[in-house]
């Protein structure tokens, strides 16, 4: 048996043992579920390289951070940014970050590896060798490191810098794109395409990596980590393999970038007791959320103002699987009611992703952007970056009746890949959550000379749900997805 005083001496020591790793263990990062943290982000996008331009991370870096900001960060933002432009950026960024801030260190631009560390290029940057990078560009540890001396509880780096070399007639480098990192804990380290490869800067206004980033990341009530998982499948999807989107998180705590939208407050007991209204009595915001069964259907007017002609027609669900509403004309949508694809005529158009016409809760204010990409059979390919607003609730009169719908502004500027044609298109529409669709849309579409391609109007003329499914639906196999 121990006597009493070596006893002593080693509860002493367990005491100092546990009091030790207590004040080494970092405290657990807390959730932002409702995004109620401090957010400060830092944005670089650097693209007028004297000897490799690139025409996207500028505006890369200028939609991010619009999107950040609709976040609730506040952000520093830097375009084409000199090294000492970059260091003096990232000193003011360190210097803001506080224990309890969400940082956020977002690149564009080239960004090279060497010995295995990584470097993100300024526009001044003269290397003529390899061995000239390390004081030539700014280090990546050293974000790493500004960011660590915070001790704040989470961080997020999103780098879209594995670009080609951008000094390749002066030197080969050892190796391609960046090397892989571990991200320190709390931290997430996302990647435009997996260590050691190289990523496309993209055709279109932002970078294929970017351009999904902005239409995933925004999305409220979704998890960073599993946005980051829908950007690594339409990047794969969109380049057919060759890129790959690659992350390393020790996040400690559930992150949003956006936050979902309030639950509603709980139901009295008393209420619950009583008989529930009928669907058409109930009280329901105009921009709340569609929920599709199979059956809705609309019969829709449609006048072009350009032929001068109109014609009327119906859609109808016929399935509802996950997150999937088809139609029986063959399209598909996603839950909200954004088109993923379409049969016009004896084309397929699809788009990467939906077709982003409607964010819930549709609340009066609220903005967005995005892009997508719409693919009409194997290599037409039209870049299209949007920009949305809810203008606000109002009461419409339409052939359907009068009802109290949500206008909302959409406004897209497109691109084809093939030809260069580009051109920008006006979309108004009224949504209403008692239709579960928009009563009324005005489409006008114009090409760059100012020619008018599309003048559109379309009206709902009436809603209804189908008990019965047509014979030659119903009795059809599933859709494909």
């Amino acid at each position: 048996m121990l006597s009493w005083h070596r006893r002593w001496l080693l509860a002493g020591l367990l005491a100092v043992a546990a009091c030790y790793a207590a004040a080494q263990s970092p405290a657990k990062a807390p959730a932002d579920k409702a995004g109620k943290l401090p957010r400060l982000a830092l944005v670089i996008g650097n693209g007028a390289y004297p000897s490799d331009p690139l025409p996207n991370p500028p505006h890369d870096a200028a939609d991010m951070a619009a999107l950040l900001k609709q976040a609730g960060f506040e952000v520093i933002q830097r375009e084409n940014a000199s090294l000492k432009e970059m260091h003096r950026a990232l000193r003011e960024f360190g210097d803001r970050l506080g224990r309890e801030t969400l940082g956020l260190f977002y690149y564009a631009g080239h960004g090279v590896q060497v010995r295995g560390r990584n470097y993100l290029v300024p526009v001044d940057a003269d290397i003529g060798r390899e061995d000239e990078v390390s004081y030539n560009a700014l280090d990546l540890q050293a974000v790493l490191e500004k960011m660590d001396s915070a001790r704040n509880h989470t961080n997020v780096i999103v780098l879209d810098a594995c670009r080609n070399n951008p000094f390749a007639s002066r030197f080969k480098l050892t190796n391609t794109g960046l090397a892989q990192i571990d991200a320190p804990p709390g931290t997430v380290v996302a990647f435009s395409t997996a260590p050691g490869s190289v990523a496309a800067d993209g055709n279109g206004r932002n970078g294929l990596y970017t351009k999904h980033l902005l239409a995933n990341l925004g999305k409220p009530g979704t998890r960073i980590e599993d946005a980051f998982k829908q950007v690594r499948v339409a990047v794969r999807a969109e380049s057919a393999g060759l890129q790959t989107p690659w992350e390393s998180t020790s996040l400690e705590g559930e992150l949003y970038l956006r936050a979902a939208p309030p639950a509603p407050p709980p139901v009295p007991a008393a209420a619950r007791l009583a008989p529930a209204p009928s669907s058409r009595a109930r009280s329901v915001s105009p921009g709340a959320a569609p929920v599709f069964e199979v059956g809705d259907q609309w019969h829709w007017k449609l006048t072009d103002n350009i032929k001068q002609s109109s014609r009327s027609f119906k859609r109808h669900v016929i399935a509802v699987t996950g997150d999937s509403v088809s139609l029986d004309n063959g399209t598909v949508m996603d839950q909200n009611g954004n088109t993923v694809r379409q049969v016009i005529g004896d084309k397929l158009r699809t788009y990467t992703p939906s077709t982003l016409y409607l964010v819930f809760p549709l609340t009066p204010g609220l903005a967005w952007s995005g892009t997508n990409v719409e693919q009409t059979g194997d290599d037409r390919f039209v870049d299209i970056s949007l920009r949305i607003k809810v203008l606000g609730e109002e009461d419409i009169e339409t052939a359907f009746g009068k009802v109290r719908a949500v206008k909302v502004e959409r406004a897209t500027d497109w691109k084809v890949r093939k030809s260069g044609d580009s051109g920008t298109t006006r979309t108004v529409y009224w949504y209403s959550s008692q239709v579960k669709h928009a009563v009324r849309f005005e489409y006008r579409s114009m090409a760059a000379n100012g020619r008018v391609l599309v003048d559109e109007v379309r009206e709902l003329l009436a809603y209804s749900r189908l008990d019965k499914l047509p014979a030659k639906v119903s009795g059809s196999k599933k859709p494909r997805s």
